[in-house]
């Protein structure tokens, strides 16, 4: 089974992930594209997968991420097991980014992104719930939630099915990143991990924020500077006091 992204995943703009490049003109896009994938494979196989590898493909300057992903099948993402040693039993994820250069053509970033779970690997109709990423959509958040469930508490408060409704969470730079999903899956007890999976998830999860910092930064530096500035003068301030 292989989900196809349709049109409405391909914005036009992009927001920074991880992979950088003084230079976009001169990156090797092939690695990039290698690289991403491998990092997103090895979580995977630190967490809930038993060998899973995630392919790539690239399209210009862009690169597409995900499990099934081929030249020729762009916007595949086929969900896998997320039990190791299980293959076939439980619940399913499927993974899929699209990767390309920023407005300055200096970063690769991520476009978009979308980490959905299913209830049976075998059933395309199973979806539970879905994180969404999509910068620059102007009809919905760019960072949203659906759920597929139902309640008549829900009918009554709302002429759409809830999975139809777009839960904002996080926006743009703070947006839940694979690991969240992964600790929902691990921590609900949702899916088997493997031994260490915290550890993973947390050394995973500390690079993708220390890099959504340096986007920050790079987008907002008057406030960077006045955040250092204050830092400064408080530690100042600290060490004479300590010398008294």
């Amino acid at each position: 089974m292989s989900r196809q992204r349709s049109d409405d995943s391909a914005p036009a703009a992009l927001v920074s992930l991880g992979l950088s490049s003084p230079n976009l003109r001169s990156l090797d896009v092939a690695r990039e594209g290698r690289e991403f994938a491998d990092r997103l494979s090895s979580l995977l196989n630190r967490t809930v997968t038993d060998g899973i590898r995630l392919s790539w493909a690239t399209q210009g300057d862009f690169i597409h991420v995900g499990y099934g992903v081929t030249p020729s099948d762009l916007g595949a993402s086929s969900p896998f097991a997320v039990n190791p040693g299980k293959a076939g039993q439980g619940l399913a994820l499927s993974v899929w980014f699209l990767l390309g250069p920023d407005a300055e053509d200096e970063y690769v970033q991520v476009q978009t992104s979308v980490f959905e779970v299913y209830a049976d690997i075998a059933d395309e109709g199973s979806s539970l719930l879905h994180v969404d990423y999509q910068r620059d959509k102007d009809d919905y958040p760019e960072s949203h939630l659906q759920v597929y469930a139902s309640s008549e508490h829900w009918e009554r408060a709302s002429t759409r099915s809830l999975d139809r409704l777009h839960l904002p969470v996080g926006g743009r730079r703070f947006r839940p990143s694979l690991e969240d999903v992964l600790e929902f899956l691990l921590g609900e007890g949702l899916s088997t991990g493997r031994a260490g999976w915290e550890t993973a998830i947390g050394e995973h999860r500390d690079a993708f924020r220390r890099t959504q910092l340096k986007a920050a930064v790079r987008r907002d530096p008057e406030t960077a500077r006045s955040a250092l500035a204050d830092y400064d003068q408080r530690a100042k301030a600290t060490a004479a006091r300590r010398k008294r």
